[in-house]
């Protein structure tokens, strides 16, 4: 059976400013199938969040195409709508309403889509799916930040989108919340066959997803499936400097090392350094 594919993005480009313009994609190519799980990684100003913007119809794009289960969502006339009913979002800041109890925030993105009942009905089931049912008549202050963000996770499934993006949805979160917050996306993805693309900066996120997208200077440099542990190290390491030096044997990039680093790196290859 063919793969389906959710998104799609064709030489997408976006340009900030008027005078000293940045160019925060550079013709970005990239698919996404129904039912995977992708993280987006790179450095600062790499341009993850752009993308995902620009997925999630909140930004439009200087040129190039975004298609969403094969939509281009250029052509969508009412972008609010399709955005409400196809994607949720998870932000690094949980961005939940605090005069609001739990079960009332996931609500929200249901006003004037079901009725009030079915609205309730539905908010309690999520929270329950996520762990958080005996939390539902909590305010957000009330509650701690791992909590906060699962609150926040089942309010971007409150319309059943096909896709959630999350934005560094770990970012604030304590390394055991983080990995609690990661592990429930992953359940999720295999429980409800939603597709998550995750834009994140902390490579232990990344490996638990199922494909890993590298940017830098506004476009893919690298994508690859993620293996075993031993293997992701191996891949982080081929792709570093010193990596790439070992591995090419250039030892004018070697003699640049420190003295301690030199030691170092003499100990972890058993002296052949």
């Amino acid at each position: 059976m063919a793969t389906e594919i959710i998104v799609e993005t064709k030489d997408l480009v976006k340009v900030y400013g008027d005078g000293a313009q940045v160019r925060a994609l550079d013709g970005v190519d990239m698919q996404v199938a129904r039912g995977e799980f992708v993280s987006v990684m790179g450095p600062s100003g790499s341009g993850k969040s752009t993308l995902l913007n620009m997925i999630g119809a909140l930004d439009r794009p200087t040129s190039g195409r975004v298609l969403i289960n094969g939509k281009d969502l250029a052509r969508v006339r009412d972008l609010d709508t399709f955005r409400a009913r196809t994607v949720g979002f998870v932000f690094q800041l949980h961005n939940l309403i605090p005069t609001l109890t739990a079960v009332e925030n996931i609500e929200v993105p249901m006003m004037g889509q079901v009725g009030r009942g079915k609205r309730h009905r539905r908010s309690r089931e999520l929270l329950a799916l996520v762990g958080m049912a005996d939390r539902m008549n909590h305010l957000p202050n009330q509650l701690s930040g791992g909590q906060r963000q699962r609150v926040a996770i089942a309010r971007s499934l409150a319309n059943e989108p096909a896709l959630v993006l999350a934005d560094e949805p770990t970012g604030n979160l304590d390394s055991h919340s983080g990995e609690e917050v990661i592990a429930l996306m992953h359940q999720l993805n295999h429980g409800l066959g939603t597709t998550f693309i995750v834009v994140t900066h902390d490579p232990a996120v990344a490996r638990n997803t199922d494909r890993i997208l590298v940017m830098q200077d506004g476009d893919i440099v690298h994508e690859h499936l993620v293996g075993t542990a031993f293997e992701e190290d191996l891949a982080a390491f081929r792709r570093s400097g010193l990596g790439k030096a070992v591995l090419n044997g250039d030892e004018a990039a070697l003699a640049r090392l420190g003295a301690n680093e030199r030691a170092a790196l003499r100990q972890l290859l058993g002296g052949a350094a």
